[in-house]
């Protein structure tokens, strides 16, 4: 019985050994095959850098090539230059020293004849050595010259390339410092027109270039001359200055009427229902003309009567100013000095100011001179109201700007009228 225990036992040692034998062995045989991975991963590690540096060493071998095949060129065209310069000196100097030679060899082979030789034969002998030398000095002056004239073109050609690099940086340093865009304006602003117009962009710069497109921005041509315009739509134009800065684009809309029923100088106006004639400019109503001033309520009613005309209300007035949109000015919402004459010293000659023009066609609306009207004020009935402001009202010349009224027999410098029908 304990025979069989023992059997038992050495039986189970036994199988518990060759477990862990064959355990060890799986575990050797994962190792070698973990060291065997580890090993391709060198091997492959090291031969893409051995590539690699292999690559950077056959570039820097090329590259060095190169650097000696220029050099060896830049030497051979040195070379060939120096050579040739040489050649060309020794030629000169050769030639030179072969004529004067010759020429001495001439003189002492005739001074050493017999003295019946006679005096004009040995005065030609002179006669060509002093020929010979002047001409060697002749040839010394004119290679001189030729040499004094190839550095001056050398000095010439290394002043042009100094003043273009100069006048490059200086345009560079104008381009660097001017950041802001230029100002572009077209005329005949936007509005409505009876006759065919000629369209022109202006720019506030000298060397500035401007460009204009009917009815979209994607066909931009030159607008440095006027270009004709007969069509009813938008026009899109942009300015760009000398060092590449160019505005925006900006759109300008026109209305090409087909008649006017309201004659010379004055075009309708849609007026609470009823259509009124304004007049274009204020009195006497002519384009470049100078506006009536000093002129009182009373004698502007009476000269606008005198006209077949009547001296317009603020209504009347109004509209024509507002336009279709019912802007604040006559050009826009937004207030801009330049486009009327209202931030100035004196008023202006009628349609100077070729933006100051409301869409319906009347310019000078704001600035230039108040207007009377035939509306009287609210607040003083014995007194009339004045519109549009004058030529230093500045932003205080909106299209509704009517705050000030005046008795109707006094006449003022900064007052004037236009009519209506």
């Amino acid at each position: 019985m304990n025979e069989n225990n023992e059997n038992t036992q050495e039986s189970k040692n036994a199988s518990k050994r060759k477990k862990k034998n064959i355990a060890v062995l799986v575990i050797m045989f994962l190792l070698l095959v973990c060291l065997f991975i580890v090993q391709c991963q060198l091997d492959k590690i090291k031969q893409e850098a051995q590539q690699k540096a292999q690559e950077t060493e056959l570039e820097a071998r090329q590259k060095h090539i190169l650097d000696s095949l220029r050099r060896l060129e830049q030497a051979k065209a040195d070379s060939l230059a120096n050579a040739e310069a040489a050649r060309i000196a020794d030629s000169l100097r050769l030639a030179d020293s072969a004529r004067v030679a010759d020429s001495m060899r001439v003189a002492d082979s005739l001074a050493s004849l017999k003295p019946e030789i006679n005096k004009d034969s040995l005065r030609h002998v002179r006669d060509s050595i002093k020929h010979v030398r002047d001409s060697v000095a002749a040839a010394d002056k004119a290679r001189n010259d030729s040499l004094a004239a190839v550095a001056d073109s050398l000095a010439k050609v290394e002043k042009a390339r100094l003043d273009s690099l100069e006048k490059k940086r200086v345009q560079d340093s104008i381009r660097a410092a001017d950041q802001a865009p230029p100002s572009a304006e077209i005329v005949p602003p936007s509005g409505r027109y009876y006759d065919p117009i000629k369209l022109k962009v202006k720019c506030d710069e000298i060397k500035c270039k401007t460009f204009l497109s009917i009815g979209d921005t994607l066909n931009p041509v030159e607008a440095g001359k006027a270009v004709e315009y007969n069509k009813t739509g938008s026009v899109f134009y942009f300015a760009e200055d000398s060092v590449g800065n160019r505005t925006r684009w900006e759109e300008a809309k026109y209305d090409m009427a087909s008649d006017n029923i309201c004659g010379k100088n004055a075009y309708p106006v849609p007026v609470g229902g009823k259509t009124v004639c304004v007049d274009a400019y204020e009195y006497p109503n002519e384009a470049d003309a100078t506006p009536r001033d000093m002129v009182s309520q009373e004698q502007a009613e009476e000269l606008c009567k005198q006209a077949g005309k009547h001296l317009c209300s603020i209504d009347e007035w109004q509209a024509a100013c507002r336009g279709k949109d019912k802007t604040r000015f006559s050009y826009g919402d937004g207030y801009k000095q330049n486009k009327c004459n209202t931030n100035t010293k004196a008023m202006k000659r009628s349609g100077r100011k070729e933006q100051c023009r409301s869409w319906f066609g009347m310019y000078d609306m704001n600035g230039n001179l108040w207007e009377w009207t035939s509306t009287k004020s609210k607040d003083h009935p014995n007194m009339f109201l004045v519109a549009g402001g004058a030529w230093n009202t500045n932003n205080e010349s909106k299209c509704t700007d009517s705050k000030f009224s005046f008795y109707p027999q006094n006449q003022y410098p900064s007052v004037g009228f236009r009519c209506c029908k």
